[in-house]
């Protein structure tokens, strides 16, 4: 009995690692609940009897969560560095705001004495038609 079990529950991972599992839902991931419940056994029957079959699945368990994890730190990565692009450009866009508001300020004075002196009725305006 305890060769057939063994064997039920090798199977039932192999299927579970391929995503063609027969009893639990294909989305669960892996685990020995899943596990069990796909051999149809008790998680106790895995964790007691097949210890190594147990210590497979918390590799599998390990390995699915480091490549989580790496794939998060890397699309964390990028969007860092989406946000240092964004941030270069809003301090070019506001460096070019700030030459404009003096280039709009310096014209404005400019426009004050022009009309200043066209008040005082020392310059003659020459209109050209």
């Amino acid at each position: 009995m305890s060769n057939s079990t063994e064997k039920e529950i090798r199977n039932a991972l192999i299927r579970l690692k391929h995503g063609r599992p027969k009893v639990v839902d294909k989305k669960r991931k892996i685990s020995i609940s899943a596990l069990a419940d796909e051999a149809g056994v008790s998680d106790s029957t895995i964790h007691n009897r097949y210890p190594e079959i147990a210590a497979e699945v918390r590799e599998i368990i390990g390995k699915e969560h480091k490549s989580q994890r790496d794939e998060k730190s890397e699309k964390l990565k990028l969007e860092k560095a989406k946000n240092k692009e964004l941030r270069d450009y809003i301090e070019q866009l506001e460096s070019d705001i700030r030459k404009l508001t003096s280039i709009n300020a310096t014209l404005s004075n400019e426009n004050v004495k022009l009309k200043a002196e066209m008040a005082s009725g020392k310059v003659i305006r020459i209109n050209q038609n």
